[in-house]
């Protein structure tokens, strides 16, 4: 059995950066040892800490910006949006696995934000389905759809779960779009728009188990829509 390969210099400093970052218990914005000093410090190569770093800034870990120090990144997307693209592109991923996922986490997702939505909350979510309800049947509602479901998470107080629907962003619009363009007519609008009225108002009322339902009830809604 061959011995795992030895980490390359940049990956073994991009290591130590992770591991001063964890014992200093840097947070977002606070700053990193400048280029030079990290170089010193470790005996390598200036040339050699810059592709350590970027290796932390495709992680999403920290940022750079010219002129100034590197800084402890706020989190997002980036990274797991690019890993589940690139998988959906080699056909590593279905978008019917994409969907599965999508289901198991915005049930919760639902029940978690009928328990922990604030007042803003249930307004910034009012605010999207009544856009909603203006453009039922047309293009522009995806967006507001979109919109409301991103909402939904960010009401759950878990930013993951926030990050989780914006790394699928690209995989779930185009659900939308596919369940939309298979829908026949005004009613079978208005049902899939019904379905959302009916999440909203489990969660603004604070009752986990109707929003689960409600939620629920929208992916049987859309998965129908599909074998159409």
């Amino acid at each position: 059995m061959k011995p795992p390969p030895t980490p390359t210099l940049a990956v073994q400093v991009a290591a130590h950066i992770r591991a001063e970052i964890v014992a200093r218990r840097l947070t977002v914005g606070d700053r990193l040892p400048g280029e030079v000093e990290l170089a010193r410090r470790l005996r390598v190569s200036r040339g050699i800490v810059r592709e350590g770093r970027r290796h932390l800034v495709a992680a999403g870990l920290i940022e750079i910006s010219n002129g100034r120090r590197a800084v402890v990144s706020k989190l997002g997307a980036g990274p797991l949006d690019g890993f589940i693209a690139n998988a959906v592109a080699t056909r590593q991923l279905a978008v019917n696995e994409i969907f599965e996922l999508r289901r198991a986490i915005e049930i919760e997702v639902a029940a978690l934000a009928a328990r922990r939505r604030t007042a803003d909350d249930v307004a910034e979510l009012a605010r999207h389905l009544e856009r909603m309800r203006a453009t039922v049947g047309r293009t522009a509602y995806l967006r507001h759809d979109l919109a409301f479901h991103r909402a939904l998470a960010a009401a759950t107080q878990n930013p993951l779960f926030t990050l989780l629907i914006d790394s699928m962003r690209e995989p779930l619009a185009a659900s939308m779009r596919a369940s939309h363009v298979r829908r026949r007519g005004a009613r079978e609008f208005a049902q899939a728009h019904a379905v959302h009225e009916g999440i909203f108002d489990a969660v603004r009322g604070g009752d986990p188990d109707a929003a689960e339902r409600a939620m629920r009830a929208h992916f049987a809604d859309v998965a129908a829509a599909l074998e159409h």
